[in-house]
């Protein structure tokens, strides 16, 4: 008797290998030192929701999402979150630039997930995102690492420091090696 595969198990493995495609492109960005820009960070988002190239990721009205608490937390309408989200790039580079590499990666997850500025993806995206600057400026921690935290919901008091402090803890570590 052959059991077919779950329909969850192969979302999941389709989540997953996205998700390292959408690492690769993190990878490549900062081998080649490119900057993250709006557009290649629409570009992560697209591959690891698996839309086309021409699918807008942007999200631009209300959202009502459920946290990983369980929490449902509600984002009011964006008109254009790409302006933002470019100011938040720029000012988390300046911060990298400047020898902040960790505080930098932490900043940009912290940002994108708490803006929630894409209809779906935002935690992978800001994993990859983090991971992109860690890489760029020669940090050696992985963003599976990351991802594989279990991130808390930052919304919750004293969650953001935890991430900050636990970030700065794996990348000692990981400098170490």
């Amino acid at each position: 008797m052959s059991t077919s595969p779950r329909p969850d198990s192969l979302r999941n493995q389709l989540q997953i290998a996205r998700f390292e495609r959408g690492l690769e492109v993190a990878e490549s960005l900062a081998s080649h030192r490119a900057l993250l820009t709006t557009s290649e960070l629409a570009r992560l988002n697209r591959i690891i929701n698996g839309l086309g190239e021409d699918a807008d990721p942007w999200r631009q009205e209300a959202a009502n999402v459920t946290l990983p608490s369980g929490r449902v937390q509600s984002f009011s309408i964006i008109e254009n979150p790409v302006p933002a989200t470019r100011d938040r790039l720029h000012t988390v580079t300046e911060q990298a630039e400047a020898g902040a590499v960790v505080d930098a990666a932490a900043q940009i997850y912290i940002d994108l997930v708490l803006s929630h500025v894409f209809k779906d993806g935002n935690r992978r995206t800001a994993v990859l995102a983090a991971h992109y600057f860690l890489r760029r400026y020669g940090m050696p921690l992985s963003a599976l690492a990351i991802h594989e935290l279990g991130l808390p919901d930052l919304h919750e008091p004293g969650q953001i420091e935890l991430l900050k402090a636990t970030l700065h803890q794996m990348a000692k570590f990981a400098s170490k090696r």
